[in-house]
């Protein structure tokens, strides 16, 4: 909302009414592994304000279907900002498969632990590159957080995460041991947007000022499938 307010471009994939996705509820919406071609539209807004800035072809929370496929129909449109040299301002876009679930009827034998984990790490290295190899890689950055963050305490904290930032100006090869948040993750995306805080929570958050160095523009990145996903 406050990047629309901003009158910034924004473009939704996934962040949607989950319930459609449930098997055997009323209106359940199968998995469908490209639904741009059927010109069959999957998506139900959960929110109002994101219905005409969502792609209808994308799907939502779903454990049954790859984001290998979610990839696919990201990349369709990728392709079409690439060439009109239109990338959103920003997107948005949820591969839920590091979640995992469904195992009885996931589709296409991604339907273990193991390989919906793989599944998802090689869908985000896929955006990964394709953004690498786009005329947007030195205007893009990416910024990524696993779900669930409460499932998995260490000998640090019960809700420690999984974050990733990725794209021109962030360090390489460095290790940074500042205590950043979520909210953390959000302050910087809205400073570099150039919005204001949406409150006085992520006001008082830091940036995560400490990833990140001005001299290092310079990136590359190649996805690869781990072995597991090729069985």
């Amino acid at each position: 909302n406050a990047a629309l307010r901003a009158g910034l471009s924004v473009r939704n994939y996934g962040f949607s009414d989950a319930s459609v996705y449930e098997a055997g509820a009323p209106g359940d919406v199968p998995p469908v592994r490209d639904p741009a071609s059927e010109k069959r539209v999957i998506y139900t807004p959960a929110a109002a304000a994101l219905a005409p800035y969502s792609d209808p072809y994308f799907r939502g929370f779903d454990m049954r279907l790859a984001d290998y496929w979610r990839v696919l129909e990201w990349q369709r449109e990728f392709a079409q900002q690439e060439a009109a040299n239109a990338m959103p301002a920003l997107t948005l876009l949820r591969l839920s498969h590091d979640h995992f679930g469904d195992f009885d009827k996931a589709i296409d034998g991604v339907n273990t632990v193991e390989t919906q984990m793989a599944d998802n790490d090689y869908a985000i290295g896929m955006v990964v590159e394709s953004v690498a190899k786009s005329r947007f890689k030195d205007s893009t950055l990416i910024f990524m957080i696993e779900d669930d963050a409460q499932n998995g305490t260490d000998h640090v904290d019960a809700r420690r995460s999984i974050a990733n930032a990725v794209g021109p100006y962030v360090r390489q090869q460095a290790l940074v041991s500042t205590r950043y948040t979520t909210v953390s993750m959000l302050r910087t995306i809205e400073a570099v947007l150039g919005l204001e805080p949406l409150g006085l929570n992520d006001a008082m958050a830091l940036p995560m000022a400490d990833v990140f160095d001005l001299n290092q523009k310079s990136w590359s990145y190649r996805a690869s499938a781990a072995d597991v996903l090729r069985t």
